[in-house]
């Protein structure tokens, strides 16, 4: 099952006892979530914490992933984002480590799995992605595709 990005109305962030758990994890404030790549279905979401300030880190994000087993921040080095069509985005990241509470972690393969469908649909801009589709490519610290 792919996972599905779906526009979440305000009433039910406010409302939804997941999103009031989420937004309590992430410490995200109301007029952020808006923004985050969700899969109400599964539990999942997907948001983009920060990104770097500097020039030298300006492909450098700070994620945050839930889903019902759990919570992981994971940061990613954007290698590269092109265009292939008016419909399509293509962009490779490289992760540099996933962190569960204050100690790193690495997700099981599932769950890999799933933050994968969550990056690839929420394309370049989640629901606001001009592009219907997006080739992810996911690279470990060690060079490794995931």
């Amino acid at each position: 099952m792919a996972f599905k990005n779906e526009y979440v109305p305000p009433l039910e962030q406010e409302t939804s006892e997941f999103f009031s758990r989420a937004q309590k994890i992430l410490n995200v404030m109301a007029e952020k979530r808006s923004k985050w790549t969700v899969d109400r279905e599964r539990e999942m979401l997907l948001v983009l914490e920060g990104s770097g300030r500097e020039i030298e880190d300006a492909n450098h994000d700070l994620w945050g992933f839930i889903d019902r087993k759990g919570y992981y921040v994971f940061s990613t080095d954007r290698l590269s984002k092109t265009e292939v069509s008016l419909e399509e985005i293509a962009i490779t990241y490289k992760i540099r480590g996933f962190w569960q509470g204050a100690q790193y972690s690495s997700p099981d393969t599932k769950t890999i799995a799933c933050i994968k469908e969550a990056l690839r649909e929420r394309k370049d801009w989640g629901l606001l992605s001009d592009y219907k589709t997006c080739r992810l490519t996911l690279i470990d610290s060690n060079g490794k595709e995931i």
